[in-house]
């Protein structure tokens, strides 16, 4: 297809949404061609954008370890998938009271496209977002990214109104994130390799961990998220260390991940070799408790650098709040993990037969 007949083409957005009450447009510029770009739409995980949606993520041991909203397989929680044309627009459409303090969202899973397009049930409201490609001279690609709103009665329009005022600005904001972030993803499919995000939200993350130790707000998350893990009310990949400290003797309670690769469990400390609970351990001998609703008597044996990549990947890909502390990106290649692999250690787990004078 020709730039000429690219520009005249009727856009999917326009389909799903041809009338609506506001709208909001961003672009970029991808300095890579449209194919590599669109893989990187395709790709777009939502947990590396450099946003504030994502600076609780930052901190959180329990975020999906994936959000792609634009992949067939997996889809978005919420969003139906009204369309797109390969290389070139993806759309995806939400209907809800948006202007709640508690959004209610209207249930779309059964939902067809033409449903969606139809939608006139009086209280509600149609989002769309679309990402479309276009040239940009001979190797670069312009990255659209819009949004849409369409009301469905006069009552909603002035809820919505109201509600738009004060949430456009942080809209925009987190628009241009993922644009920025398809940008980075798409050249870096071009110079083959995957560089890590590294805006503020992942340098603020790595100030709160200066000097290998919980400050502030991590701190005081991680406090919380020592309580909930021991508890066992959220997922099995999480639970609290429990490790005497090295000058105290007294019991240290850490939240860890615990990362799954060829049927073993694994401990990997995203601080480096400083981090206190990796000294705890070896002072400890590797003898501590796992505590995931019980406690579990294990042995921590520390892997050798030349084993660690493909775990430090695997970590990374269940881990979303380790990624703005490991120099690697999680999607890198197994050598470009064992160049910073002696850097993190990492600890496979020994279920220890509990000690019965104890």
């Amino acid at each position: 297809m020709t730039d000429t007949a690219l520009a005249g083409a009727d856009l999917l957005v326009d389909r799903f949404l041809p009338r609506f009450d506001v709208t909001l447009i961003e672009h970029v510029v991808a300095d890579a061609d449209i194919g590599e770009t669109w893989r990187a739409v395709r790709d777009l995980d939502l947990t590396r954008v450099r946003s504030p949606l994502t600076g609780l993520a930052v901190f959180s041991r329990t975020t999906p370890a994936e959000l792609k909203p634009f992949d067939r397989a997996t889809g978005f929680p919420g969003w139906l998938r009204l369309g797109d044309t390969p290389g070139r627009e993806v759309v995806l459409g939400a209907i809800g009271r948006f202007w709640l303090p508690g959004v209610e969202w209207h249930d779309v899973r059964t939902m067809t496209p033409g449903g969606f397009a139809e939608f006139a049930e009086p209280g509600w409201c149609r989002i769309v977002a679309g990402i479309s490609l276009r040239p940009y001279g001979p190797s670069r690609t312009l990255v659209t990214y819009e949004a849409r709103a369409a009301t469905t009665d006069p009552e909603s329009a002035r809820r919505f109104a109201r509600h738009w005022r004060l949430v456009r600005p942080f809209a925009r904001f987190v628009m241009l994130a993922t644009l920025r972030t398809i940008r980075d993803d798409a050249a870096s499919l071009v110079d083959g390799r995957t560089a890590p995000p590294d805006g503020p939200v992942q340098r603020w993350a790595r100030r709160q961990y200066r000097g290998a130790r919980p400050h502030g707000v991590a701190r005081l998350m991680n406090r919380g998220a020592a309580l909930a893990y021991s508890a066992g009310v959220l997922p099995q990949r999480v639970a609290t260390l429990e490790v005497p400290g090295r000058a105290t003797g007294r019991l240290v309670r850490v939240p860890l991940v615990v990362a799954d690769h060829d049927g073993e469990r694994y401990l990997v400390a995203m601080l480096g070799d400083r981090t206190q609970w990796v000294r705890n351990v070896r002072a400890a001998g590797g003898h501590v408790v796992l505590r995931h609703g019980r406690g579990e008597t294990v042995r921590l044996e520390e892997v050798v650098p030349e084993e660690r990549p493909p775990v430090l990947r695997r970590y990374l890909a269940v881990a979303p709040g380790a990624r703005a502390h490991i120099a690697v990106d999680r999607h890198a290649s197994l050598e470009e993990f064992a160049e910073i692999a002696a850097d993190v250690p990492v600890f496979r787990i020994v279920p220890e037969a509990p000690d019965p004078g104890n």
